[in-house]
């Protein structure tokens, strides 16, 4: 046989189907909380074009891929199903056939007797190798439009695969061993009778390729004795009987206390071996070609639907009026992520949930990332609700869309891969927590300096909130300066707006290459006199510049709505004041 009948194929890895192999060092979402903090699992289930694909695309997003080749690798497949659209639908409409030659795959391997072995093997070797004819026709039908090396290759395999003689003679010799099993419809029983007409004895007579009917009303006991209707060798002569499984194999004595069918037990044993005796040539027969099995068929199954539900997803963004593009993949060292018109695809995705069909254009604030020798650490300050969440996470879906080997949220993009995602986003206060809350965050924040590296992406948002404006300030300026120190990827998005300023300074005091800047969420205020920060309109837009200086306890006690104005408004509607 062919050796290309051994080899494996893998849409997601260059080196084959194993992940270990093809990757090295495998990189992974750090921290129990980083895929909550990231809406993985939402953003899992866009990709989804069934429930059931969920778990496997949240995997594929939760392993970061950081080794650009292999990111270009899924790119180009990606591709494939966006500018083969025929392709694309066709391949969606054998995904069934897949998935049902995996489950009996699964079956023949969990089968005990010969004859369902027989049978089930046959089940599999024929949904084999119709797949490989269909899967074949339909790429080799793809012609030059196929550019990817993933898709080229499984062509590839599948036509050296049909064109293998051991291949051929299998297909040629399955229909005949399929009549030697599924011909057998039925048997024929003779019962011998005592003087009161009881069975005593019984045996088989015949196997037979037909299945028995029960008696019609045109049918006579008496005309079928006189041999009236003998044309008709499966017709009964009354009702036909089926007979529950636990009698059938244990003889369990029926209603009225008597076994009404003792000797089917001995009975069906005797038919299974007759059975098995006709099955055994036929699996015999199929050992020859033990080495053809659908496992390398059926392993790309979730592999399709992520693509396919990768595609569906970039379409419905861009009918929605969003930018979305295939990312340039750059080398790991230079620590770039370079995003033009980025967004939340997750936000975009929510808001289109509620109003399917709906033009995004006017409703998505785009704002670009840029990660590079001019800014790695960005403290993002501005007015509560002014997007400075929605951005933070919007960073590192970027990367995750990225790394996965799927188009990013923007009109352009430049992007290195980092080795780990670390999150430390707010969490509830729980009584569980010795150490209370602020602890808990210290805790947590001292855990991303054991692992991350350079080459990490650090996600903080209001950390260090749980204390004190002051003694937060305070332990924020060392975490940065440590967070530059290592040279990594960070935004910190925070009310300490004393943190974002005079960074000139502080980057010059400082070592580490990675330059520490101010981003800002910006607002316009009212221009109505005696109007406050809090009456500031939100823009979403996030800029570089200094601090807006808004108050970061004022930020709070709004937010809370503790502000003044909004603790005299409740005072006034109850009436309390004037």
């Amino acid at each position: 046989m062919d050796n290309t009948t051994t080899q494996t194929i893998s849409l997601l890895w260059p080196e084959g189907g194993d992940a270990t192999a093809a990757m090295g060092n495998r990189a992974v979402l750090r921290h129990d909380r980083a895929a909550t903090d990231l809406g993985l699992d939402a953003l899992a289930s866009a990709l989804s074009i069934e429930p059931r694909y969920s778990d496997a695309a949240k995997t594929i997003l939760g392993t970061l891929c950081d080794q650009p080749d292999v990111i270009r690798y899924r790119h180009d497949v990606l591709d494939d199903f966006l500018n083969c659209p025929g392709l694309a639908t066709a391949l969606e409409a054998q995904l069934p056939s897949l998935a049902q030659l995996g489950y009996i795959g699964d079956a023949h391997r969990a089968q005990e007797t010969q004859l369902h072995q027989a049978v089930s093997r046959l089940g599999e070797l024929e949904l084999y190798v119709e797949c490989v004819k269909q899967f074949k026709a339909l790429l080799v039908a793809a012609g030059e439009n196929l550019q990817s090396p993933a898709l080229r290759r499984l062509r590839d395999v599948l036509i050296a695969r049909e064109a293998d003689p051991s291949f051929q003679a299998l297909a040629a010799e399955l229909p005949a061993l399929g009549v030697a099993v599924r011909s057998i419809r039925s048997v024929t029983i003779g019962i011998n009778l005592d003087p009161q007409l009881l069975p005593v004895e019984a045996t088989l007579l015949a196997i037979n390729a037909q299945r028995f009917k029960g008696a019609s009303a045109s049918v006579s006991l008496l005309g079928k004795l006189l041999g009236a209707n003998s044309s008709d060798d499966y017709q009964g002569i009354a009702q036909l009987h089926s007979v529950p499984l636990a009698t059938a194999r244990s003889g369990i004595p029926s209603s009225n206390g008597q076994h009404a069918y003792p000797l089917l037990v001995p009975l069906f044993k005797d038919i299974n071996d007759v059975l098995e005796s006709v099955a055994k040539p036929v699996l015999k027969a199929l050992t020859r070609y033990i080495k053809h099995n659908g496992q390398f068929l059926t392993a790309l199954e979730a592999q399709i639907a992520f693509y396919l539900g990768a595609a569906k997803l970039i379409e419905r963004l861009r009918t929605a009026g969003l930018p979305i593009c295939r990312p340039e993949v750059l080398p790991v060292d230079e620590r770039i992520c370079a995003v033009k018109d980025a967004y939340n695809i997750n936000l975009a995705l929510r808001l289109l949930d509620r109003q399917p069909g709906m033009n995004l254009s006017a409703q998505i604030i785009t704002n670009d990332v840029d990660f590079g020798a001019e800014g790695r650490i960005f403290i993002l300050t501005g007015p509560n609700q002014g997007g400075k969440t929605t951005y933070t996470q919007a960073a590192g879906l970027l990367q995750l869309l990225c790394q996965a080997g799927l188009y990013v949220p923007g009109s352009s993009a430049r992007i290195s891969p980092v080795d780990a995602i670390f999150t430390h986003f707010p969490v509830e206060e729980r009584p569980s927590l010795e150490a209370g809350r602020l602890g808990e965050e210290v805790k947590r924040l001292g855990d991303i300096f054991t692992r991350a590296t350079r080459h990490s992406l650090v996600l903080l948002n209001e950390s260090l909130s749980s204390t004190s404006p002051g003694e937060g300030l305070y332990l924020a300026r060392d975490v940065v300066r440590a967070l530059k120190l290592l040279g990594t990827r960070v935004i910190f998005a925070t009310h300490l707006h004393e943190l974002a300023a005079d960074l000139a300074a502080f980057n010059a005091a400082h070592a580490g290459d990675s330059k520490v800047v101010s981003l800002v969420a910006r607002s316009v205020k009212d221009a109505v006199a005696g109007t406050d920060a809090d009456s500031a309109r939100r823009t979403y837009k996030i800029q570089p510049g200094p601090p807006e200086g808004l108050s970061f306890a004022r930020d709070i006690a709004a937010r809370y709505g503790l502000s003044f104005e909004q603790l005299e408004k409740t005072l006034q509607e109850r009436r309390v004041i004037p």
